[in-house]
């Protein structure tokens, strides 16, 4: 029984990476083929390449803690080993989520329609503040990291000075209060992008959703009239609308993936939340590349010749 969940996981973990590799990847070499050629990306594929970047590391990073966790399941057992971990998965998952949070707020200010001055004048300047909104947000996960490290480090220093060190009892509780900081620094952590990311969602779909029923109303008012706009209204209403909800379940995913806390005892609860964060980083990138015409396109013209390639052999 447990070779066969060990197969199971290893394959589904094989599945989830094998997806975030390919469309992150995708993303990432698309972009940079592109700069490449022009020396020049737009502030959209800026966001979205180092969005997809920090995905693909985010994505090998679970993905190998899924694996490494039930074939050595005693490799987080020391205390070391478990810091190092948390560590890099903080700064990583933190660059995810507040990337993510600089994509809505570039959709934001670029979709939504609103009189305020402060909103226009965003509006006109977004293009230009990408750039410090990504380095910002670098060094908003690399402080929150930095203080996590400096704190566990200073916790370490002290559990190894204390004279109960060695037995298991100690052991067990340094483990258990390093995963409960763990799961405190991120919540703290993820406050502020997740609320830049539900405020900015939230004002992109109420302008959407006037907006279109603005144009329903015109619609049914005057038969004659037809917008051609209100479908890609919808579509980018639906797509706002499923990035919202990812998102929003990705981080209470994350956040109890962590692992035993106290009051998350059930095993399977937390297998679920693990198997849910490492499918995230592939699945949103499959929606961004469905929604963008230029990365629809490319990825079309690849399946096409990749099957005339199978179906025409060496004659066609």
């Amino acid at each position: 029984e447990e070779e066969k969940d060990l197969g199971l996981l290893v394959n589904y973990s094989a599945m989830e990476l094998s997806a975030g590799v390919v469309t992150n990847g995708y993303i990432v070499a698309l972009n940079c083929i592109d700069w490449a050629k022009s020396r020049k990306l737009t502030s959209y594929d800026k966001i979205i390449t180092s969005l997809a970047f920090s995905r693909f590391c985010l994505q090998f990073l679970v993905t190998l803690d899924n694996v490494l966790s039930k074939v050595y399941p005693s490799i987080f057992d020391r205390l070391q080993a478990l810091q190092l971990y948390f560590v890099i998965w903080m700064f990583t998952n933190q660059v995810s989520l507040c990337l993510a949070s600089c994509l809505s707020v570039f959709y934001c200010l670029k979709i939504a329609t609103f009189n305020q001055s402060l909103f226009s004048w965003l509006k006109l300047k977004i293009s230009r503040l990408v750039p410090l909104l990504l380095l910002g947000s670098v060094l908003y996960c690399l402080v929150t990291t930095v203080a996590f490290t400096l704190f566990i480090y200073s916790y370490s220093v002290s559990s190894h000075n204390s004279t109960d060190l060695s037995t298991n009892s100690t052991m067990s509780d340094n483990m258990k209060n390093l995963v409960e900081f763990t799961f405190l620094i991120h919540s703290v952590g993820s406050v502020f992008p997740l609320t830049v990311f539900i405020a900015s969602s939230v004002l992109l779909i109420i302008s959407l959703w006037r907006h279109i029923r603005k144009m329903n109303l015109n619609s049914d008012l005057n038969p004659s009239f037809r917008n051609p706009s209100t479908d890609a209204h919808v579509r980018a209403l639906k797509s706002v609308m499923s990035f919202f909800i990812i998102y929003n379940i990705y981080f209470v995913a994350s956040t109890f993936s962590i692992g035993n806390l106290s009051y998350l005892t059930a095993e399977w609860i937390i297998k679920v939340c693990t198997f849910v964060a490492a499918a995230y980083p592939s699945v949103h990138s499959i929606i961004l590349i469905l929604g963008n015409p230029k990365l629809k396109l490319a990825s079309a013209k690849i399946l096409h010749s990749a099957n005339s390639d199978r179906c025409g052999g060496p004659h066609g």
